[in-house]
């Protein structure tokens, strides 16, 4: 019996590589025969660098550069054998890293995410990036990151926008003067691990969709709405942008718009990017079962969540899955579907402090009781 566990992370909650590691103790105890394959994955938010560091033989460092609220915090990095670099930006500017209270993308800022970048090219001497966007605490569309890089924006008064700027500063720019970027970035390559492709602005746009889940209140989204569609129409009217409607420029509060634009990245999807190099495929080949899961799983898990991505990877092997997620929100056909079993750990929702008592020892349980059930 061979069994692949690929797993998510348990957003708030629990690391892919801790997910992994319980439920492989809990099988292997139970019945030490099975072969178990742990593959920690990420889609381009939480555990997507170290997944990506692990599988390319690299190693994670840290610097300090300043969280969504500008207060001095640990960003995490990977360094890969090719000299290349994978990063997230939740790590710098992530909604983490905030208090739930402290949740206003008026007043947070991506600056950190840009002076995690200036350290790796300036001082590590990179110039090929890989970067997750995923988790992010902001609606800036990117001004602040572009403000650690050297880009300068202006008041209709001529006045320099001072740094950090942030989603309540966009309403200010009226001129972009974007002469002054590192040359460091300028000749880097850029790739997005994504796997969002809502646009900048609009029903399904990065103030309207994502601004209520980063603490706006509807006052704030249509101010946000409106801020970030002013400030895509000045980019392109600058020829700065090519136009603000592509696939994924509202991803991470319209950090998105920012890369594609004055930074060149290319977007890739960040499910497929972790699977590729983790040779994902390779390991599901003579599998019995893949194992996976996410924090919380519904009807949309089965539309190109990553969940539903190890799944249609694993049946191009005839290998089935089971989805073992940490609780399940409404259910579908699809979802259903999409999976041979599909399990929960919790069957009601709790509190994050209990979520982070509990779910080890549900894990460890549900290890043993999957590890009896798949050896009958």
């Amino acid at each position: 019996m061979k069994i692949v566990l690929a797993f998510d992370s348990f957003k708030n909650c629990m690391s892919s590589p801790q997910i992994c590691e319980i439920l492989q103790q809990s099988i292997r105890q139970t019945a030490p025969e099975i072969q178990i394959t742990a593959l920690p994955l990420g889609d381009g938010g939480e555990g997507t660098a170290r997944a990506v560091t692990a599988a390319c033989h690299g190693a994670m460092h840290t610097c300090k550069v300043h969280d969504p609220l500008f207060r001095m915090v640990e960003a995490e990095y990977g360094l890969l054998p090719d000299n290349s670099a994978v990063l997230e930006m939740a790590s710098a500017s992530g909604i983490e890293l905030i208090s739930r209270s402290e949740r206003n993308p008026m007043q947070t800022t991506t600056y950190g995410t840009g002076e995690l970048l200036k350290y790796l090219a300036c001082r590590k001497n990179i110039r090929n990036f890989t970067i997750g966007i995923g988790g992010s605490a902001t609606v800036d569309c990117g001004i602040g990151m572009l403000q650690a890089l050297g880009v300068k924006f202006y008041t209709a008064s001529g006045q320099l926008l001072p740094c950090p700027a942030s989603g309540y500063d966009i309403a200010r720019i009226a001129r972009i003067d974007a002469g002054e970027l590192l040359p460091e970035i300028r000749c880097s390559t850029i790739r997005i691990a994504s796997d969002v492709t809502n646009p900048l602005c609009g029903p399904t746009g990065a103030a309207r969709v994502f601004g209520p889940q980063k603490g706006a209140d509807p006052e704030m989204v249509e101010t946000l709405e409106n801020n970030l569609r002013n400030f895509g129409e000045l980019a392109v009217k600058s020829q700065l942008a090519d136009n603000m409607t592509s696939p994924g420029d509202g991803a991470a509060g319209g950090l998105g718009f920012a890369l594609r634009n004055f930074l060149h990245a290319v977007s890739t999807s960040g499910a497929e990017l972790v699977l590729q190099l983790l040779q994902f495929d390779e390991h599901v080949k003579g599998a019995d079962w893949v194992i996976t899961g996410e924090g919380c799983s519904d009807f949309q898990t089965a539309h190109g969540k990553l969940c539903s991505i190890v799944a249609q990877h694993a049946h191009r092997f005839d290998v089935p899955t089971i989805l073992l997620s940490g609780a399940l929100g409404e259910r579908s056909a699809e979802l259903d579907e999409a999976f041979e079993v599909v399990l929960a750990l919790s069957g009601a929702p709790c509190s994050l402090e209990q979520a982070l008592h509990d779910t080890p020892q549900h894990l460890r349980r549900m290890g043993k009781a999957l590890a009896n059930l798949l050896v009958r």
